[in-house]
């Protein structure tokens, strides 16, 4: 177990902080990946400009 002292204002430690940020960026890159892809999909179907 953790030390008190080793953990920041959110309650994770180094690691699991880190190890939550690389889950949170990964999926925010799938996000955009696809956000991405259906643009340019509706683009290709029907442009804007």
């Amino acid at each position: 177990m953790a030390d008190k002292s080793d953990l920041s204002f959110t309650g994770l430690t180094d690691h699991q902080a880190q190890e939550l940020h690389s889950v949170y960026m990964s999926g925010l890159w799938t996000f955009v990946t696809i956000a991405v892809v259906a643009h340019m999909a509706v683009y290709i179907w029907q442009p804007w400009f």
